[in-house]
């Protein structure tokens, strides 16, 4: 039987109250969007109160209509000042902690002394890999976002042909991608874990533009529009023989799929077919280790060798010292959540999982060469979400 929305968090917050007692601690307060959003359905507060068991509370300081006709949640109240909070939450049972748990690596350290403050404890305790583990098991209410969102990105092929043209910019082709996008249901928004880890709803990069070294957690990205970004599509414009490559993500209703593509003006060499040909080759052949037998690091592992059966080692996952050491990472509510396809993760995946493959090359004087799928793990082979034809586009 399908979950409802209320069903779905009630039985998210079960499972976090399970992992709170296994660690210990006594109180987690949620204050990152994306855990607000996950485990209250809103983001329209500023704490969410999980004890360790008994019913949340959602705390807002305006908006409390509105925080309640979005959240499921039965205990939602408005306060005003800070100090009332421990009162308010005792009145509702959930007494004085001894330990609070915390999101610590993305709350500003002003926050935890704030609500350090406000409860009188000495003890912060991260909860943020005990949201992530949970976050990295989708169920089926979650899924029918993210085939949704994944159907959204089938349309990028053919806007590559109607749009690309000689002389058009980066940025120019890019808007009009993400315009369909948004025109589709895509939140505008990208979000991405850890400080200063930042990217644009796309990336699209021609020739050596796509080699650009880049700070967020990529292999690539564009230079982007100005040094402030540092990633994405510049106004550069773009040449026949140029290889493009086409890098969206979409999100529909919070949940982030990936897909990369290429295209070209004009016939490509017969060096870019070649390796072009290998990397479709070994999107496949390392989609086969996509199962519940294999943790995240035999997936790297095998991506090593295939890259040297396959003669791309060189390249592969970068060049001189833009490498990266990841060959796929988790999507849902961020774009990198669990798993890491990288060394020293020896954790099996499981059933419901959402994985980005995405082994590339960056060849020095053409550019990127591979593409990206994000696939659903299942207790058998894994399911390709991405459907658009993985054909070199050429025009």
């Amino acid at each position: 039987m399908e979950q409802t929305p209320n069903q779905e968090l009630i039985t998210r917050i079960e499972e976090f109250q399970k992992k709170l007692r296994h660690k210990e601690i006594d109180l987690a307060i949620i204050i990152d969007n994306i855990n607000l959003y996950y485990f209250s359905g809103t983001v329209q507060a500023e704490y969410l109160c999980i004890p360790q068991q008994g019913e949340p509370v959602l705390l807002t300081r305006s908006g409390v209509e509105r925080a309640k006709a979005e959240s499921n949640l039965a205990n939602v109240i408005q306060f005003g000042s800070s100090k009332e909070i421990p009162e308010q939450l005792s009145r509702l049972g959930i007494e004085s902690p001894s330990n609070l748990g915390l999101e610590i690596d993305v709350v500003a350290y002003q926050d935890v002394l704030k609500v350090e403050r406000i409860f009188g404890v000495e003890e912060v305790i991260g909860v943020t890999g005990l949201t992530r583990e949970l976050r990295m098991i989708k169920s089926d209410y979650e899924l029918q976002y993210v085939q949704k969102s994944a159907t959204q990105l089938a349309v990028i092929p053919e806007l590559i042909k109607e749009h690309l043209r000689e002389g058009i910019s980066e940025l120019e082709l890019s808007a009009i991608i993400e315009a369909e996008l948004r025109k589709s249901g895509h939140t505008g928004l990208i979000r991405m874990r850890g400080l200063n880890n930042e990217i644009t709803i796309g990336i699209c990069a021609a020739g050596e533009n796509a080699l650009q070294p880049v700070k967020t957690d990529a292999l690539a990205g564009g230079s982007g529009t100005y040094p402030g970004v540092g990633i994405g599509p510049t106004e550069r414009k773009i040449a026949a023989g140029e290889l493009i490559v086409f890098d969206y993500v979409n999100n529909y209703h919070g949940y982030h799929v990936d897909q990369t593509r290429l295209a070209m003006i004009g016939q490509p060499s017969t060096q870019i077919k070649e390796l072009y040909q290998k990397m479709v080759r070994f999107q496949l052949e390392l989609s086969n280790y996509l199962t519940v037998d294999h943790s995240w690091a035999d997936i790297y592992q095998q991506s090593l060798q295939l890259a040297k059966e396959l003669g791309v080692s060189e390249y592969y996952l970068g060049f001189g010292d833009n490498q990266v050491r990841f060959v796929g990472h988790g999507v849902g509510l961020e774009l990198n959540e669990f798993p890491f396809l990288a060394p020293g993760f020896d954790t099996k995946l499981q059933a419901g999982m959402l994985v980005a493959l995405e082994p590339k090359l960056l060849v020095p004087e053409i550019g990127l060469v591979g593409i990206e799928n994000t696939y659903l793990i299942t207790e058998g082979k894994a399911e390709c979400l991405t459907t658009a034809s993985s054909e070199l586009i050429i025009v």
